[in-house]
C-alpha cells in the first residue's frame, strides 16, 4: 500500500522541533526531513485537543469524586482516562518531548477554561481570556519557530 503525497503548505513553515534519534520506523521523522504539511498540523492540533480531553476530563471526573461526592468509580474512570491521556502526546509527528509538552500547555490552559464554563458554568474573566490567548499566542511562536539544531 502506498503513502499517499504529501502535498506543501502555500505558505513557508519551518523545520519543526525534531531530535534526530533514529524514530523513522514508528513514523517520527528526525529534523533533516521533517517539512509542516496541512495533515500534519491538522493531525498535530487534533492530538493536542484529544490530549486536553483526556487530562480535564480526566482530572475533573478525579476532581467530582473526591471534592462533589459524585460515586467512587467517578475517580476511577477519571484514572484511567488520566494514564490514557500520557500516550497521546506521543503521536505528535516531532520528537522533542519538552518542546511537545511545553506547547501541549497552552491547548490545555485554553481547554480548561472552556470545560470549567462549558459543564460548571464557571465563566473566565477578561483576564483568563487575554492570559489564554497569550499562551497560545506564546506555544504557537515555541511550535512554529524556525530552527537548524535541536539540541537543548
Amino acid at each position: 500500500m502506498s503513502q499517499p503525497a504529501e502535498v506543501e503548505l502555500p505558505v513557508n513553515l519551518p523545520i519543526a522541533a525534531a531530535e534526530p534519534t533514529g524514530d523513522a520506523d514508528r513514523g517520527v521523522e528526525t529534523s533533516q526531513q521533517f517539512r509542516w504539511t496541512p495533515l500534519k498540523l491538522c493531525w498535530s492540533i487534533l492530538l493536542f485537543v484529544l490530549a486536553a480531553a483526556a487530562e480535564v476530563g480526566g482530572g475533573w471526573l478525579v476532581w467530582q469524586s473526591i471534592r462533589t461526592g459524585r460515586p467512587w468509580w467517578w475517580g476511577l474512570l477519571g484514572a484511567v482516562v488520566l494514564v490514557i491521556y500520557g500516550f497521546i502526546p506521543t503521536l505528535q509527528p516531532v520528537d522533542h518531548f519538552g518542546r511537545t509538552f511545553a506547547v501541549y500547555g497552552g491547548f490545555f490552559i485554553v481547554y480548561s477554561y472552556a470545560w470549567g464554563w462549558l459543564l460548571d458554568g464557571e465563566r473566565p474573566d477578561t483576564g483568563d481570556f487575554a492570559g489564554a490567548g497569550i499562551a497560545l499566542a506564546g506555544v504557537s511562536i515555541v511550535w512554529f519557530w524556525p530552527r537548524k539544531s535541536h539540541r537543548l
